[in-house]
C-alpha cells in the first residue's frame, strides 16, 4: 500500500525534473484569524516536500506570500472588531492600510499575523515570507504591470473568456489603482500606466489623479500568475475552491502560458479543514469570519508534531475536521504512529502509520522508543498530582503501578511534563467530563445509595481486577468479561454508576479503564471492598 505522500511526490518529481533550485510557494490572505487550517497545505505539506528535495541535495526555497494588498471586505466579524460604526471608513482599503482595532500593532495585518508567525517555525523552519505589498515595490513586478498594460487588448481577450457575464469593455487597463482621496483599491479605473512608476485614474468617489503603481494591484486573475513568474514558483499547494475545472486556477494557468509566456507551477489542491464543537461540524475554518482557532490554542493542548500527524494521515483531497473536545484521540493516533515507527511497521497499515510519523516529525526521532504517557492518563494524573513536584510524583506513580520500568532520559521527562500541562488544559477548557476529585472516604450518603446487588457487583469486579495486570487494556478486558458475560447482578450502566459513586462521589465520570489505570491499584481495590461490605 503506497502512502499518499509518496504518490504525490512522484508526480511533483515528474513535473520539476532534475531542476536543482526549486521554489515551493503558498499564499494566505491576512483578512483575520490565522487559524490552524492554514497550516495544512501551504506550511506542513510544503515543508514535507521541501525536506525531501533538500535531502536529495537540491536548493529549495519554501515561500509564503501574504496577500496584504487585497481589499478589506468589512465582513460582520471584521467590522465588530472596531467600536461602533468606525470601521465602515476602512471598507475597500488595502488590508495593510487598516489600523489594528486593538491598538497593539502597527496595522490590521501585523495584529492578525503576529500569533501565526510566532508559531510558524514549529511547523516549518526557514519559510521565506513575502507580502504582496513588498512584491509591488519590486521593479520586475512593476515592469510586468507595464508590459500587461501595453498589451491590454490581448490580455482583455483572455480574461474575458472567464467573465462571460461581466466582460471588461474596450479600453480596459488591467490594473486597479490606489485612490489618493478615498484610499481604496478596486474602486478606481486606470486610464493610463506611466512606465513602472505610476497610474492615472478616475475613482468612483469622484477623484481623478495619479498614484504610485506600488500602491495598487493587478486584477486577481493576473496577480496570481504574476506572482508565479516573479517568484519563479515551481510547486504550489492551493485551496480547493480554485481547483474547479474552468475555474480560477485554470484561467490563471492559461494567462501564464498565453499572456505571460511561462510554464505555471505544479499545483496541489487541498481540502479545507473543518471546525467541530462537541462532535458538531460547524463548517470550514475561515479567516475573515474568525471560524476556528489559532496555533496558540493548539500549543496549549498538544505538540506541533501531533497536529502535523493529523494532517498527514489523509490525502490533501480529503477534508479534515478538528474538534478540540477530541484532542485526546488525536494524541492516541499519533502514539500509534510512534509505536509503529519503533516496531518497524510489520503490516501494511503499520507501515503507513510509521511513514506518517516520519513525515510528522520535525527532527530526527530518538534511536530508541521514548516513554509515552497516554494523553488521557496524563489528564487524570495531572488532576490528582500535587502542585509542587508534579512530574516527579507522576514518575513515582508510574513506577509504583509498573507502567514505567526503567530510568527516563531528560527529553522523556520533559515530554511527560508537557503532556501533563496540555492534558490538564484540555480537561479544563474542552473536556470537563474528565474532571476528577477523588472521594477521600466513603460517606454515609454514598453507602445509602448502594443496594445489596450494587455491593455484590463491586466485590466481583474487585476479585477480577486483583488478578489483572493494572493497565488500561487489562482493566478494560476485565470489565468487558463481566459486563458482556452478564456475570454481574446489576446492568452495565448501574455497575459503572457504582464505580464512580464510590470513587468520586458522583454517578458519572471519565472513561473508567484509563481512569482506574492511573490510580493506585491497592487504593482502588480497598475502596471497592470497603463499599461492598454491609
Amino acid at each position: 500500500m503506497v502512502h499518499w505522500f509518496d504518490a504525490l511526490l512522484d508526480e511533483v518529481k515528474a513535473s520539476v525534473g532534475a531542476k536543482r533550485a526549486l521554489v515551493i510557494n503558498g499564499g494566505l490572505s491576512v483578512s483575520g484569524l490565522q487559524h490552524v487550517g492554514r497550516l495544512r497545505g501551504e506550511i506542513v505539506l510544503s515543508h514535507c516536500l521541501a525536506r525531501v528535495f533538500r535531502q536529495e541535495g537540491r536548493e529549495v526555497t519554501q515561500g509564503l506570500v501574504q496577500y496584504t494588498q487585497d481589499q478589506w471586505k468589512g465582513k460582520d466579524w471584521q467590522l465588530a472588531q472596531f467600536p461602533g460604526t468606525t470601521a465602515q471608513q476602512y471598507v475597500g482599503r488595502r488590508l495593510i492600510d487598516v489600523p489594528d482595532p486593538h491598538g497593539c500593532h502597527g496595522n490590521w495585518v501585523d495584529h492578525y499575523w503576529a500569533e501565526f508567525s510566532s508559531y510558524l517555525p514549529h511547523y516549518a523552519p526557514d519559510v521565506k515570507i513575502t507580502s504582496t505589498t513588498e512584491l509591488y515595490r519590486r521593479q520586475d513586478m512593476r515592469a510586468l504591470i507595464g508590459d500587461l498594460a501595453g498589451r491590454a487588448e490581448e490580455v482583455r481577450a483572455v480574461v474575458n473568456k472567464y467573465r462571460a457575464r461581466k466582460p471588461y469593455p474596450e479600453g480596459w487597463i488591467p490594473f486597479e489603482p490606489y485612490c489618493n482621496l478615498c484610499h481604496r483599491v478596486g474602486n478606481a479605473k486606470a486610464t493610463r500606466i506611466n512606465g513602472t512608476e505610476s497610474a492615472d485614474y478616475e475613482c468612483e468617489c469622484g477623484d481623478k489623479g495619479t498614484s504610485k503603481l506600488e500602491l495598487g494591484k493587478l486584477n486577481w486573475r493576473l496577480e496570481w500568475p504574476a506572482i508565479w513568474k516573479v517568484l519563479a514558483v515551481d510547486v504550489e499547494p492551493f485551496g480547493k475552491d480554485h481547483a474547479a475545472p474552468g475555474g480560477s486556477r485554470d484561467s490563471c494557468k492559461e494567462i501564464a502560458l498565453s499572456v505571460m509566456h511561462f510554464t505555471p507551477p505544479f499545483g496541489i489542491p487541498y481540502e479545507w479543514v473543518g471546525y467541530g464543537e462537541k462532535g458538531v461540524d460547524k463548517g470550514d475554518m475561515g479567516s475573515s469570519d474568525a471560524i476556528g482557532f489559532g496555533p496558540a490554542t493548539w500549543a496549549a493542548l498538544g505538540d506541533p508534531a501531533v497536529l502535523r500527524y493529523r494532517y498527514l494521515t489523509v490525502s490533501p483531497s480529503r477534508r479534515i475536521l478538528l474538534d478540540l473536545t477530541k484532542v485526546d484521540t488525536y494524541h492516541d493516533e499519533y502514539d500509534v504512529g510512534e509505536i509503529a515507527f519503533y516496531a518497524g511497521g510489520k503490516t501494511e497499515e503499520e507501515q503507513l502509520h510509521r511513514h506518517t510519523y516520519e513525515l510528522a516529525a520535525m527532527h530526527t526521532p530518538p534511536t530508541a522508543a521514548p516513554f509515552c504517557l497516554p494523553y488521557r492518563h496524563a489528564a487524570f494524573l495531572s488532576q490528582i498530582a500535587p502542585e509542587d513536584g508534579t512530574v516527579n510524583w507522576v514518575v513515582r506513580r508510574l513506577r509504583d503501578t509498573r507502567v514505567l520500568t526503567r530510568e527516563l532520559e531528560g527529553h522523556e521527562r520533559e515530554r511527560i511534563g508537557r503532556r501533563l500541562l496540555q492534558a490538564r488544559a484540555w480537561v479544563e477548557g474542552y473536556a470537563p467530563e474528565n474532571k476528577v476529585v477523588l472521594l477521600e472516604g466513603l460517606t454515609d450518603t454514598v453507602r445509602a445509595q448502594l443496594t445489596r446487588e450494587d455491593r455484590e457487583s463491586l466485590s466481583i469486579f474487585a476479585a477480577k481486577a486483583e488478578a489483572a495486570n493494572w493497565r488500561e487494556e487489562a482493566i478494560k478486558d476485565a470489565m468487558v468479561a463481566l459486563t458482556k458475560g452478564e456475570k454481574l447482578p446489576v446492568i452495565t450502566s448501574r455497575f459503572f454508576r457504582n464505580l464512580y459513586l464510590v470513587l468520586l462521589g458522583t454517578e458519572k465520570g471519565p472513561r473508567a479503564a484509563p481512569f482506574l489505570a492511573v490510580l493506585d491499584k491497592r487504593f482502588v481495590l480497598d475502596r471497592l471492598r470497603q463499599a461492598s461490605r454491609e
